[in-house]
C-alpha cells in the first residue's frame, strides 16, 4: 500500500505532506482544495508516469492537446516558477530545467531506476491506469464492459450482485452489459430493464461494485463517492468497501462533499476489525495560504462529529 504521500509543485499543490495513510482513506475538503489533484497524483504514482495516464488527466480539464508539449506546463503549480515536481519518489522534470538532458518533459522514478519520456502523441481517451479510477461523472459504456468482462462468469460475479443487492437494489437477479446499454433482470418482472430506468443510483453502485471486483491487490480511486446517492444508502455502501477492501486487499481513496458520506464513513470504521484500517483526511489552505493535510483520528472524527463541526 501507499503509505504516505509527499508532493511538491504539483497542480493545485506547492507542498502537501500526508505522513500516513491507511487501507480506506475519505478525503474532504472544499472547492479547490484539490481532493481530485490528489487523485490525479496517485494515478500517476501507480501509472509509473504513462502518457495516456497524464494525457487523459489533461484532457478531463480541457488542457491536454494532441501533439503539443505546452499543455504539461499544466502539470506544475502555478504560483510556483519550478520546472520540476514531485510525488512520493515520482520526478517530473522540464525541458527548460538546465539538469535536463532531452527537449521533453520526463518522469524519473527515483527508487525504481524508471525513466519515461511523457509522448503528447498517446491517446488521451484510453488510458493504461494501473489503479482503478471511478471518476466524478461516468456514462462510459467502454468502461462498465471492460470492468464487467473481467468479472463475468468468475466467482467475483456473485460478489458484483451481493454489493448492489445490499446497497441499492434487493430486487437485482441479475444484469448484462452491452456496448451501449446494461440491462437489469429484476424479481417478478418478464423481462429485463434499462440501467437508466431506475436512477443514477443504482448506476453509481454498479459502477463502484464493478471496481471493488477489478481493484484486487491495487488501489481504487473513487472522486465525489455520494453522487446520485441517497444518504440511505451510504453506510451499506461503506459495509461493503471495507468488507471487500480487506477481502481482496484493495487501498481505497475517495473524495467526498458529504457530510452524511463523512458520517456513516465513521460509523463503518468504529468496527472493531476495522478500526486501524481508515483514516480520514480534510484538505485546506493555512492562514498563510499553504496546503495542509488534517489527520481525524476516530476519536477526533466522533468528537466533531457530535459537536456538528464544519469538518467537509
Amino acid at each position: 500500500m501507499i503509505e504516505h504521500l509527499k508532493i511538491s509543485n504539483f497542480m493545485a499543490f506547492e507542498e502537501l505532506d500526508i505522513p500516513v495513510l491507511k487501507r480506506v482513506n475519505l478525503i474532504a475538503g472544499k472547492n479547490n482544495s484539490g481532493k481530485t489533484c490528489l487523485l490525479d497524483a496517485i494515478r500517476i504514482l501507480e501509472a509509473n508516469g504513462d502518457s495516456t495516464v497524464v494525457n487523459h488527466i489533461l484532457d478531463k480539464r480541457n488542457s491536454f492537446r494532441k501533439g503539443l508539449k505546452e499543455p504539461y506546463e499544466s502539470l506544475f503549480n502555478r504560483y510556483t516558477n519550478e520546472d520540476e515536481l514531485y510525488i512520493n519518489d515520482c520526478h517530473l522534470i522540464s525541458p527548460n530545467n538546465p539538469l535536463s538532458s532531452v527537449n521533453d518533459y520526463s518522469f524519473f522514478f527515483i527508487d525504481k531506476g524508471l525513466e519515461h519520456i511523457l509522448d503528447t502523441n498517446s491517446v488521451a481517451t484510453l488510458p493504461n491506469d494501473k489503479a482503478i479510477y471511478v471518476p466524478f461523472s461516468s456514462d462510459d459504456f467502454r468502461t462498465l464492459g471492460f470492468l464487467w468482462e473481467n468479472v463475468v462468469l468468475t466467482p467475483k460475479e456473485d460478489d458484483v450482485y451481493e454489493i448492489v443487492r445490499d446497497t441499492i437494489e434487493p430486487s437485482l437477479i441479475r444484469f448484462d452489459v452491452g456496448s451501449k446499454i446494461v440491462r437489469i433482470r429484476l424479481k417478478n418482472t418478464d423481462k429485463p430493464v434499462p440501467l437508466g430506468t431506475l436512477g443514477d443510483g443504482v448506476n453509481r453502485i454498479l459502477l463502484i461494485a464493478l471496481s471493488l471486483a477489478n481493484a484486487q491487490n491495487k488501489v481504487l480511486l473513487i472522486d465525489e463517492l455520494e453522487l446520485g446517492l441517497h444518504y440511505s444508502a451510504m453506510e451499506k455502501l461503506w459495509e461493503m468497501i471495507f468488507k471487500y477492501a480487506v477481502k481482496w486487499d484493495i487501498q481505497v481513496f475517495a473524495t467526498t462533499h458529504s457530510q452524511d458520506a463523512i458520517r456513516t464513513f465513521h460509523y463503518v470504521a468504529s468496527d472493531e476489525k476495522y478500526l486501524n484500517e481508515a483514516e480520514y483526511i480534510r484538505l485546506q489552505h493555512s492562514r498563510e495560504g499553504k496546503n495542509e493535510a488534517i489527520i481525524f483520528d476516530g476519536e477526533r472524527l466522533k468528537n466533531s462529529l457530535e459537536l456538528q463541526l464544519e469538518i467537509r
